[in-house]
């Protein structure tokens, strides 16, 4: 209690107030952008930081960390292009509520689930960080491994009713993850002698590639077929019933955001993982425990609440690891530890009981910046909401021009553009066929984890398969695995069920 007392006025300071809004600001801004990503943002406001105070200093990065993670969805809603990778599980249902005329029910869901998310991750970081520390401490090879392939049987999650074309795109997904240098080796592997591919398929070149470039392929061919331009939006006015979250989409939602927000926080806590991981799962697990989950991809307001809590529960937890251990749960908070050094203080145990006062202030500062982005988010999503109006002609191709920049900016590489257009060629391919792209996504993102922790862990056993037995949190995972491809076998070899009847319809039939 008297560190808070002491703490309390170093985070109310307007200056540590001014700086978490205007990296909020920032952070939403470059978020809302498909091909522009959070790290960039962070690392780009760093040398900022330097000459701020370091409280305020790090409350703005704060600021771009949390609104960056959020505002991927404002693309992924309105344009259907996610802004960031961790927002293109809600593109899946977000652009589809779009087309049905209820954007404001998406891009609400989508803020509140964030904020609820990121609160509930702020008090796991206050209250559980030394535990879950230690608790992320004993992930290894084997759990890694196990998480990676409970992971991935969200694929056949997604791609219930079209099982065998959900499956290719998982494994295509996982092939293209090999490509580049053997982690374990450091051996070329499927380089094909092209220096570029040494590091592997650009993950936000992916990204971008297979939902906007694809877009545009599929714009540019209805344009030639039809000959004719794409109607024009109508105006969205956020208080409009039709824009309003009902009470029934809220007791809908409020399963899936209590699930999302603790296995976010979980996923965070360990070092490697990252939002994106988090997305995919906890929207996943959204529709396997669905009483409808065939409405999931079609226009599920849970699905985006599922997705955005569960991408957001993962901002503040990453830092437990961090703040704990001197160890970086994730690519942003390894640029942060380089903002806490220069700035003389050294995380880890020492940290909290050589500057209790300030980790307090810090962790007070989380809290604030999570309020100050309900503020933020609420009073500027009108201006968000009427981007729908420019016309189509005129926003994809300003789109792509932006996913061109941004695949440049962040890596530099002419050969990353061409990247970004091969992979556009493939999204539209398998849109054309009918193969769902978010199953590749999942695949390339956890063919890594798992191919890593399977190694690891036989060269650890000397080849023995025990070692993911006989280890209870990997087992543990295992057995979720193998119970989820049971339940989803069985409901793909049931067929769907047929809709009940409404009263109405029951009487109508009767007369």
């Amino acid at each position: 209690m008297e560190q808070l007392l002491a703490a309390l006025p170093m985070a109310f300071e307007p200056m540590v107030l001014a700086m978490a809004a205007a990296g909020l600001v920032i952070g939403i801004v470059i978020g809302a952008i498909p091909g522009l990503n959070v790290p960039l943002a962070v690392a780009v406001a760093l040398p900022v930081t330097f000459s701020l105070e370091p409280l305020a200093g790090l409350a703005m990065l704060v600021g771009i960390y949390k609104g960056g993670t959020y505002a991927g969805s404002l693309s992924a809603v309105l344009i259907g292009i996610p802004g960031t990778p961790a927002a293109a599980a809600t593109a899946l249902d977000g652009a589809p509520l779009m087309r049905a005329g209820q954007a404001g029910k998406a891009l609400k869901m989508s803020l509140y689930a964030s904020i609820i998310g990121s609160f509930i991750s702020d008090l796991a970081l206050i209250f559980f960080a030394l535990p879950m520390a230690m608790a992320a401490l004993s992930f290894g090879p084997a759990e890694n491994f196990a998480l990676g392939i409970f992971s991935l049987t969200l694929i056949a999650v997604l791609s219930e009713g079209m099982m065998l074309k959900g499956l290719i795109s998982g494994a295509l997904g996982i092939f293209l993850a090999t490509f580049g240098i053997d982690p374990l080796t450091g051996d070329f592997r499927l380089t094909f002698g092209v220096t570029e591919i040494s590091a592997g398929w650009n993950f936000i070149a992916l990204v971008m590639g297979v939902f906007a470039v694809a877009e545009g392929f599929a714009m540019v061919e209805r344009k030639v077929r039809k000959g004719e331009a794409p109607a024009p939006v109508a105006r969205v006015r956020l208080s409009d019933p039709d824009h309003s979250l009902t009470r029934a989409e809220w007791r809908a939602s409020a399963p899936s955001i209590l699930r999302s927000a603790p296995i976010g926080v979980a996923i965070g806590a360990v070092p490697g993982l990252g939002s994106a991981i988090a997305a995919f799962l906890t929207y996943g697990l959204a529709r396997t425990f669905s009483r409808d989950p065939g409405r999931f991809g079609k226009g599920a307001v849970e699905g985006v609440a599922a997705a955005e809590t569960g991408n957001s529960s993962v901002t503040s937890s990453t830092f437990i690891p961090l703040l704990t251990l001197g160890i970086p749960g994730d690519v942003i908070t390894a640029i942060m530890l380089g903002a806490f050094m220069i700035h003389g203080l050294v995380p880890g145990p020492t940290l909290f009981t050589e500057s209790g006062d300030f980790v307090t202030a810090y962790f007070v500062v989380m809290v604030l910046t999570t309020l100050l982005h309900l503020v933020i988010g609420r009073a500027g999503m009108s201006l968000f909401i009427q981007a729908v109006r420019v016309p189509t002609d005129i926003l994809f191709p300003v789109v792509l021009l932006l996913c061109f920049t941004g695949v440049y900016v962040a890596t530099n590489s002419f050969f990353d553009l061409y990247v970004m257009l091969g992979f556009g060629l493939l999204g539209y391919g398998m849109n054309k066929l009918g193969f769902p792209v978010a199953p590749l996504l999942i695949g390339f993102i956890l063919g890594p984890l798992v191919e890593v922790g399977m190694r690891q862990s036989l060269i650890l056993s000397r080849g023995s398969l025990d070692i993911f037995i006989d280890r209870p949190i990997a087992g543990l995972f295992l057995g979720m695995a193998a119970i989820t491809l049971a339940w989803v076998g069985w409901r793909e070899l049931r067929g769907p069920r047929a809709p009940k009847k409404t009263e109405a319809e029951t009487g109508d039939s009767a007369r």
